[in-house]
């Protein structure tokens, strides 16, 4: 069971990466990758952070999404609007 457990927990992990990855080389979210946090719990991936526009923020959910496994997105993301 312990095996299994490691299996899911070094799974999340690459796949964090992955998602990390894919924002962080994403053009339109250069300015913003960098506060932009991405975990993975049991398969599901959840962005948390700030960026400026509404745009930026569907840009990381439809990114995370495309790169998630499972395509389960949870997006805690703040549009701070620092105008």
């Amino acid at each position: 069971m312990q095996e299994d457990k490691d299996k899911k927990l070094a799974s999340d992990k690459q796949e964090a990466a992955m998602v990390k990855e894919a924002i962080k080389d994403d053009q339109g979210l250069a300015d913003v990758a960098k506060d932009i946090k991405v975990t993975v719990n049991e398969g599901t991936v959840t962005l948390d952070g700030k960026v400026a526009t509404e745009q930026q923020l569907n840009l990381a959910t439809n990114t995370a999404a495309a790169v998630a496994v499972d395509d389960k997105v949870k997006n805690r993301i703040n549009v701070t609007n620092n105008k």
